[in-house]
């Protein structure tokens, strides 16, 4: 049986379609916590392969827990990742109430441009990348996660 041409070229229509879809969008600019703006490559060039928590304020208490975040740094530091939280879809002020009187270094995203660059679709999300920007692994934002993911060796 024979395909025809037309079913062909709809259905390389199709395929083409959901693979762009799932293409990261380009790093994005971001802003520290001193309100300086940094480039997410220029970031991971200074900081290498790290360990990132999509968070934000308005999450539920049980969700946005800052001892959690504390105790993945830990882990990531044990791993040889660096670390950084991404406050995402919320003013900078929200932001800086959240994780300012904490040790936890982070960056703000207003508008949520880190979860399209890393094809994260969940808040809170732990990502794992390589300090050429490849995703190495996307986890439930806990340390148990981390601690069972392997690592860069």
């Amino acid at each position: 049986m024979r395909t025809s041409p037309l079913v062909a070229v709809c259905a390389y229509i199709l395929v083409s379609s959901a693979l762009s879809f799932a293409q990261p969008a380009p790093p994005p600019s971001l802003m520290k916590a001193d309100g300086v703006r940094i480039d997410w490559n220029d970031w991971l060039t200074e900081h290498g392969s790290s360990a990132v928590v999509l968070w934000a304020s308005w999450l539920p208490e049980d969700q946005k827990d800052v001892k959690r975040l504390a105790e993945i740094r830990r882990v990531a530091a044990d791993k040889d990742l660096g670390f950084v939280v991404i406050a995402l879809q919320e003013p900078i002020s929200a932001s800086r109430d959240g994780l300012g009187s904490t040790e936890l270094q982070w960056l703000h995203d207003r508008h949520g441009a880190m979860l399209k660059h890393l094809l994260v679709y969940r808040i809170p999300s732990l990502a794992v990348i390589h300090h050429d920007g490849t995703v190495l692994a996307r986890l439930k934002p806990d340390p148990k996660a981390l601690i069972g993911w392997g690592s860069l060796k």
